[in-house]
């Protein structure tokens, strides 16, 4: 299964990185997009980093996953966390099954996690229960690697090494279909008592913004902002990372 064994090692190959810099950027973003509570979802929360950032910042936060193995290594880094914290597992094509209406001041799903939705009707599934679990005012928050990303600046090998981890990756980028294929290969050990191997395939899908920006608005919430990632200047045809930044009417109900 995608994310299992590699749960145990996602922070410590890096990538925890990501989640650090999402969550100082997603301040500024509340500052140009202020929202009025402070219940906070984060959907494919991963190993809860953020969500951990956001409950030392006072939040109260839930989290979902599909991974078991992420939602484990999320609840020991959450555990001591002062504020309450849920973490949930399930799809986040589900939410609105998953989660109540009218729940979240704010939901986030970052570290382009939509663009595993490679069906452009799970996609508009996981928007539309974004849309019906936030509450009136609420604000919507996710990032999305561009086809200019998977297609050119994502490499096709790379190779990392550390400390009781190696990591190979291969990536094939399929012109037709927009999705991009990762093989990634991990060992896990030492050189004195070998290494165990692992091996997952991880599916990226790239939508162009225009579909994404009527997924939106089609689902209900009013896009505020289409950032070149990590900064609050529009897309270019170089970008490799769309913010979406998107609030729910004060008028609508579910």
């Amino acid at each position: 299964m995608t994310y299992d064994r590699y749960a145990a090692v996602y922070d410590g190959s890096g990538q925890i990185r990501f989640a650090l810099l999402t969550a100082l950027y997603l301040e500024e973003i509340l500052q140009r997009h202020p929202v009025a509570g402070r219940r906070m979802l984060d959907l494919a929360c991963g190993t809860g980093t953020l969500l951990a950032t956001m409950a030392e910042r006072g939040w109260v936060v839930t989290g979902l996953d599909r991974s078991p193995a992420m939602l484990a290594q999320a609840a020991q880094k959450l555990a001591h966390v002062a504020t309450a914290v849920e973490l949930r597992q399930g799809d986040m094509r589900d939410v609105a099954g998953l989660l109540p209406v009218n729940a979240f001041d704010l939901v986030t799903c970052t570290y382009d996690s939509l663009n595993y939705l490679i069906s452009a009707n799970d996609l508009a599934a996981c928007l539309g229960g974004i849309a019906q679990v936030l509450t009136p005012g609420g604000l919507f928050v996710g990032d999305m690697n561009t086809r200019h990303f998977l297609a050119v600046d994502w490499g096709q090998c790379s190779f990392s090494e550390q400390a009781g981890y190696v990591q190979v990756e291969r990536t094939h980028f399929d012109p037709v279909s927009d999705t991009s294929t990762m093989w990634l290969t991990g060992f896990i050990g030492n050189d004195h008592d070998g290494y165990e191997r692992f091996d997952e395939i991880h599916i990226e899908r790239a939508y162009p913004p225009v579909q994404v920006a009527t997924m939106i608005e089609t689902a209900g919430l009013m896009i505020e902002g289409c950032y070149d990632g990590f900064t609050f200047q529009p897309p270019t045809a170089m970008t490799q990372r769309i913010c979406w930044v998107a609030r729910k009417p004060l008028c609508q109900r579910f």
